[in-house]
């Protein structure tokens, strides 16, 4: 029989009963797994929750909020030590129907080239589809299915570049060669892009089930874009776009080289002649940091690039 580990991080998880959803839908489920829940500092009784009313879960407390990717990698490596078949990974604000992970399992059988597939993802009322999945199922994602769904003719799966990391169960092949999320430019967004994109690379697929579904209840977070969400916004459609290691690596290789350029003895003479001397300090600062951030995102392009358990 196959073992199937979900894996769920959590923070300050009691908002809208999201934590008991959550954990309910998986003891309810039609195939039972093993929970390990990963908890990174939550501060709203989500600990003292789980402890007195879950006592089979396998509950992991933080002493720190490590972000989603490294969270996820110590669920990921303490179900891969234990000898698990198949990874669901689910958000804490999502929960299952009782054959999703049935079906998932299922499509694994009849999909021989899957490293991730995952189900519909509807939002908390199932009174629409996801507000985030209604992007990823458009035609540069997955082609056809806004059409077939039209013409009401949808099939039973889907191929896609993309679905977010709310609901994903991962074969233990998929773990083998590619490992978990990286955390050497990933914190919170963008690990799931990088993740399907390293998928594509060593050889998997990504699929969508239409057969079955769960539901994402995040159209109730709250929150202010701040100057500083913006900037963090930019690093990471940065790592993510420039990470990806399906695009060759000359697009970094160039950057890198124009950066240690700007950086040369040449620019620094020139500056000083022009009496730049304030306004050439805040540019270097400002290129070093762009460095920085290149240079480790070619790290761990060549990382990525290898087979094995990276990043756990």
């Amino acid at each position: 029989m196959d073992k199937i580990f979900a894996i769920i991080v959590t923070f300050n998880g009691m908002q809208h009963n999201w934590i008991q959803k959550c954990l309910d839908s998986l003891l309810f489920s039609s195939i039972q797994t093993k929970i390990i829940v990963i908890d990174n500092g939550s501060v709203d009784g989500t600990i003292d929750f789980i402890q007195k009313n879950y006592s089979q879960v396998d509950l992991i407390v933080l002493n720190e909020n490590l972000g989603f990717a490294k969270a996820n990698n110590v669920g990921i490596k303490k179900a891969y030590e234990q000898g698990a078949d198949y990874f669901l990974l689910l958000n804490q604000d999502a929960w299952l129907e009782k054959n999703t992970i049935e079906k998932l399992v299922e499509a694994f059988k009849q999909l021989p080239e899957a490293g991730i597939v995952s189900p519909i993802h509807l939002n908390g009322n199932k009174t629409n589809l996801d507000s985030g999945f209604i992007n990823y199922i458009a035609q540069h994602n997955t082609p056809d299915f806004v059409s077939d769904s039209y013409l009401g003719c949808l099939k039973n799966v889907y191929e896609t570049k993309f679905v977010n990391a709310a609901a994903w169960l991962i074969s233990r092949g998929c773990i083998d060669k590619i490992g978990g999320f990286d955390t050497s430019i990933f914190y919170h967004y963008g690990e799931d892009d990088n993740y399907c994109q390293r998928v594509a690379y060593h050889g998997f697929k990504i699929y969508i089930i239409t057969t079955t579904a769960i539901c994402h209840d995040r159209s109730e977070r709250k929150g202010k874009w701040t100057t500083e969400h913006q900037k963090r916004g930019e690093e990471v459609w940065i790592c993510t776009y420039y990470g990806d290691i399906l695009k060759e690596d000359k697009l970094i290789n160039d950057i890198i080289s124009k950066l240690r350029k700007k950086l040369s003895i040449q620019v620094l003479i020139k500056s000083i002649i022009k009496l730049q001397f304030r306004k050439n300090s805040i540019l270097r600062k400002k290129t070093i940091k762009d460095l920085d951030l290149y240079l480790k995102i070619e790290s761990s392009r060549k990382q990525n690039k290898k087979t094995g358990l990276n990043w756990l």
